[in-house]
């Protein structure tokens, strides 16, 4: 009777039935509470996120201000239209030549035979090293009116450089494409050398025991495998193009970040200023969706330990080595050599060593505000996204915390410096004017990067390593700082240590952001070259800048894998 009862029991009440099949009444109430007890635990963890999603909030609610009349009128002023396509441009242009630059080297430092293929896998990343705008300071000094080329082409002719014409090619959309594409070049040679290392190498033999040549192996088995880290580390710069300040500001590129300083300067309606601003960061948002659903079920056929470190065809490349070899050549003197010789060459015109040495001494006012605006904006970043991803790690909520942190990564400095300051100024007056904006600012540019390397860290201790903790009595504080902590420092302090890097470049929130008379590293190089062009000062600061940068990422190089690619925008917020 009793299968008969259940085989004959309402439709209703077997949808409602639990797991095990028991019968549940319809009007239980336990779905809505666990998802009540979700959200309640959830809450503080999303009161965290505050401090990142509350500028964006008030930059929504300075447009709001203006009527739709004021709004359009300031979108007109800005030719939106075309600076839309201008930017479309740009950024596709930076995108294909770090594509073209970074791919290749890649592809030869991990599967072909080029002569020095250590030497340059291990310099792959290191122009991440020198900020973009350092770069775009390098190829002025070289590429400008009076620069040395110019002065070059003047002497193979014998005549006063004034009277040789010169284009100055380095300036304009096409030059600032040029810089930011060479600069960002290692983000997609980390994508897709790490993919490489990642893919199954079984995969490639098959392919060639059936009798197909390595052209065509590459095509149909390799290139089909390496499109996730080509897209990925694509839009990475893609995305860099758009929010970027410091390149195209010193190449005279117009862009939105451009724009939106200029309304600044000139003292323009704060909402116009904001509704423009929206419009980028919407473009911005809405590229990171297309990047999380082109990437979310994007999958490498993957290799264990065992079989990579027996596997791994090289191809020969025959006589084409030495072109191979010219090409890592090539590259490697147009992101490292040059741009550190000619900053050394540059230097060196403000006098002997001695006076190079004084001037430096002069700088450590900058330094110091460099150094420790950039350790606190990197320790609140680090703090916050420990906190949430380690909710995240033990279940506990975190997952829409990390998602409302990646809009910080859309925001660009410029923007960001718009928001913060009415801001202070409405609620938070004794912030206003002061050098604690700062960390704040790098702290919503720079928390999405640091949660990703938090949470990269903690996925490598097993949760069940608390779980015996807390079965011996400790509390979930004491589990953190006996267990998970000890297990996983390493990835957490080399995430740290990139927050740092990024946050000790950072220009243009820096500028808008900063009070008088408090000037980092970044701010002093764009003022000398933006003011009197290729100045020695700023190039002599540059190189410290660079050695401050270069000894920290020479770190993470050594602490990291070189197949794991930081999701940073690097300058991309300055």
């Amino acid at each position: 009777m009793e299968t008969r009862a259940a085989d004959t029991e309402s439709p209703a009440k077997v949808r409602e039935a639990g797991p095990r099949g028991a019968p549940r009444s319809i009007h239980a109430p336990r779905p809505t509470l666990h998802a009540l007890r979700s959200t309640l635990l959830a809450l503080p963890t999303l009161l965290l996120a505050a401090p990142v999603v509350l500028p964006l909030l008030y930059l929504i609610a300075l447009a709001g201000e203006a009527s739709a009349t004021e709004l359009w009128r300031g979108l007109q002023r800005a030719q939106i239209g075309p600076l839309i396509a201008r930017m479309a441009l740009l950024a596709t242009a930076t995108t294909l030549w770090a594509v073209a630059v970074g791919a290749p080297w890649a592809w030869l430092v991990a599967r072909t035979d080029v002569p020095g293929r250590r030497i340059f896998r291990w310099l792959g990343p290191l122009p991440l090293a020198i900020p973009p705008y350092v770069g775009a300071l390098v190829y002025i000094m070289l590429l400008s009116k009076g620069g040395l080329l110019h002065q070059a082409l003047a002497g193979l002719l014998g005549r006063p450089a004034t009277q040789v014409p010169f284009a100055a090619p380095i300036f304009g959309p096409w030059g600032a494409a040029f810089v930011l594409g060479l600069f960002t070049a290692p983000y997609v040679f980390l994508n897709v050398y790490g993919a490489l290392t990642r893919i199954d190498p079984a995969l490639e033999d098959a392919a060639r025991g059936l009798g197909h040549a390595p052209a065509q192996v590459f095509r149909r088995v390799t290139l089909p495998l390496l499109r996730p880290a080509l897209l990925a580390g694509g839009l990475l710069v893609f995305v860099y193009a758009w929010v970027d300040f410091g390149v195209v500001s010193l190449l005279r590129a117009r862009t939105f970040t451009t724009v939106v300083y200029t309304y600044l300067l000139a003292g323009s309606s704060l909402a116009a200023a904001a509704g423009l601003s929206l419009v980028l960061v919407a473009i911005v948002l809405g590229v990171l969706v297309l990047q999380g659903r082109a990437l979310g079920g994007a999958r490498y056929a993957g290799s264990s330990a065992r079989t990579r470190a027996v596997a791994g065809a090289v191809t020969p490349l025959g006589r084409w080595r030495w072109v191979a070899l010219a090409y890592l050549t090539l590259v490697t003197g147009l992101t490292l050599a040059l741009p550190l010789g000619l900053l050394l060459f540059q230097a060196l015109k403000i006098g002997p060593p001695h006076a190079i040495g004084a001037f430096l001494l002069e700088q450590w006012p900058f330094l110091w505000n460099s150094l420790r605006v950039a350790f606190a904006g990197s320790t609140l970043a680090l703090i916050l996204a420990g906190i949430i991803g380690w909710q995240g790690w033990r279940g506990r909520g975190g997952r829409l915390a990390g998602a409302l942190l990646q809009t910080g990564y859309a925001v660009p400095g410029t923007v960001l410096g718009l928001s913060l300051v009415p801001l202070a100024l409405d609620f938070f007056p004794p912030l206003y004017g002061t050098p604690l904006l700062l960390p704040l600012a790098y702290l919503v540019l720079f928390a999405a990067p640091t949660l990703q390397g938090v949470r990269a860290a903690l996925a490598q201790v097993p949760p069940q390593m608390e779980e015996a903790v807390r079965a011996l009595g400790h509390g979930p504080v004491a589990a953190a700082f006996r267990v998970v902590g000890p297990l996983a420092w390493s990835g957490i302090a080399g995430t740290w240590l990139l927050s740092f890097v990024l946050a000790l470049r950072e220009l243009a929130a820096t500028i808008i952001l900063r009070p008088p008379g408090f000037d980092t590293l970044p701010v002093r190089i764009w003022t000398y070259t933006l003011d009197v062009g290729p100045d020695p000062r700023a190039a002599a600061i540059a190189l410290l800048l660079v050695v401050l940068v270069g000894l920290p990422w020479l770190i993470l190089l050594l602490v990291r894998q070189p197949g794991v690619a930081p999701d940073a925008r690097g300058e991309g917020a300055g």
